[in-house]
Order: C-alpha cells, then structure tokens, then sequence
C-alpha cells in the first residue's frame, strides 16, 4: 500500500486485517501530517505495552513500508477494560439518571 495519503478508514482496515482485530474501536486523529490515536480491541488482552506496540509496528511496516513512520505517530493500544477504566467513578449527568 505505497500511498502518500493515509486516511482513518485506510488506517483501521490494515491493523484490523493484519492484526486479526476482534470489535475494535479506533480513536483516531490527524495531527499535523501523521495519524495518531488509540486503538482499543480484547486482542491486546495478555500483551505487554511493548508487545502490543511491535504488534502494530510491524503491521505497519509490512504494509506502508518505509511510509510508515512519515504517516502514523503515536499509537496506544488498549484492552476494553483498560480503556473503561475509572468509568464507575464518572459523575452522573441529568440524562444518565433514571426517573423515579
């Protein structure tokens, strides 16, 4: 995929594909010329941060190449529960409430 343009959608179809992504949900951004974000999948469950980041790294190269680090900043991988962490402990709103 030699591209000079990488979009969002691009992006989460290569790490879906090459990383076997199972319900993942991409939070993804453009910051100057790269894509930067987080990715959130039960895939990551049992990997080390550093595992997780070679995981995506060498999807990355496989299929960009030496593109790969012109077009994609940082990226942090989550499991869901790392990523709802502290959700319990959110302030309610009005909509959040139930009537009673």
């Amino acid at each position: 995929m030699a591209t000079t343009k990488l979009t969002k959608e691009n992006l989460e179809a290569v790490l879906t594909r090459r990383l076997g992504l199972k319900d993942a949900a991409f939070h993804l951004e453009k910051v100057g010329n790269r894509l930067v974000g987080d990715i959130v999948s039960p895939t990551f469950r049992g990997r080390r941060d550093h595992e997780r980041q070679h995981m995506i790294w060498d999807a990355l190269d496989a299929e960009l190449g030496a593109d790969s680090a012109r077009l994609v900043g940082m990226l942090l991988a989550y499991t869901p529960d790392e990523w709802n962490l502290g959700e319990e402990n959110k302030p309610t709103t009005k909509k959040d409430r139930k009537a009673g």
